[in-house]
């Protein structure tokens, strides 16, 4: 089982956040941990979610984006219920 990380848009797009909050909800997903920080201009959110396929994480991190890393089958699985819950709006 191997590992992935998916960069999923820009870590400031709202609607981006709203649709995988939902995604993670419909796929069944605990919040496990959550952090927030600061550094100079860069700032960081990390929750740890766990899902029947593995846990995941999901970072948002200025200049780099909102990202999910997980176990392959767990990656995937939320990157469908996304084009899922995207293509019924």
């Amino acid at each position: 089982m191997g590992i992935e990380t998916w960069v999923v848009g820009a870590e400031y797009d709202k609607a981006l956040f709203m649709a995988l909050g939902s995604a993670l909800r419909e796929l069944g997903c605990k919040l496990e941990d959550d952090s927030w920080g600061i550094a100079g201009s860069q700032e960081r959110a990390r929750w740890v979610v766990e899902s029947s396929l593995g846990q995941l994480v999901v970072e948002a991190e200025t200049y780099v984006g909102l990202s999910v890393s997980g176990p392959v089958e767990a990656v995937d699985a939320l990157r469908l219920q996304m084009a899922v819950g995207r293509s019924a709006t």
